[in-house]
């Protein structure tokens, strides 16, 4: 089969083994390929999914559009959380201030552009969250949340042709698999991240966009 066969097939059996899905979504042109085919299976299924999105403020005026414009592409079918809380973020713009807090409440004169109306900026809707929390101790904590004890999906736009540590979360043999697919990985006690695209590249993509 060829590798939208191969991630639709990898979707449909996520769905059989996990009764809570959501997407974590970027933006990118992976995750966007990511959303629309977990959202055809949502849909088929009558089943509703999750969909993250973490918004650090410093971000391109299109990027945010395009994310506008995926989440009502789905929102017959989703529970969005689009994130706009103070996560502890590098700073890759300054060799004296080596982090930064996004849509920190103490610097409001300071943001880069306004907060989205729909968008979360109150960190008490998550009884694990606060201030200044790190992007990567925010997502498992949000898993283990969002799975509310079941068993949970988080699908993941990652690829094996993107760098060699990305090629490591799929191939490595000592982490903890869902049913037994190389494809995925326990992340908490709930929640899996899957990887239905790990195979594609980056022609596969722009094919599936056009």
């Amino acid at each position: 089969m060829n590798v939208l066969e191969a991630a639709r097939k990898r979707i449909s059996e996520t769905f059989d083994l996990c009764p809570r899905v959501y997407v974590s979504f970027s933006g990118g042109k992976d995750s966007t390929v990511m959303l629309h085919l977990v959202a055809d299976e949502a849909r088929k299924r009558g089943r509703k999914i999750g969909v993250l999105f973490i918004d650090l403020e410093g971000q391109y005026r299109c990027t945010i559009e395009h994310v506008q414009a995926c989440f009502d592409s789905v929102a017959d079918i989703s529970d969005p959380y689009w994130i706009c809380l103070p996560i502890h973020l590098r700073n890759a713009v300054s060799v004296y201030e080596t982090h930064w807090t996004c849509w920190d409440v103490e610097k409001r004169e300071a943001w880069i552009r306004d907060m989205p109306q729909h968008a979360i900026g109150d960190g008490q809707k998550f009884p694990f969250f606060h201030d200044n929390m790190e992007f990567e101790e925010f997502v498992p904590e949000f898993g283990e949340w969002y799975s509310q004890g079941e068993r949970c999906a988080c699908f993941v736009g990652i690829r094996c042709d993107e760098s060699l540590n990305r090629y490591r979360t799929i191939a490595s043999r000592s982490k903890e698999l869902l049913e037994g697919r190389q494809w995925t990985t326990k992340v908490t006690d709930n929640c899996y991240n899957i990887y239905p695209v790990y195979d594609w590249k980056t022609a596969d993509l722009w094919t599936y966009h056009a």
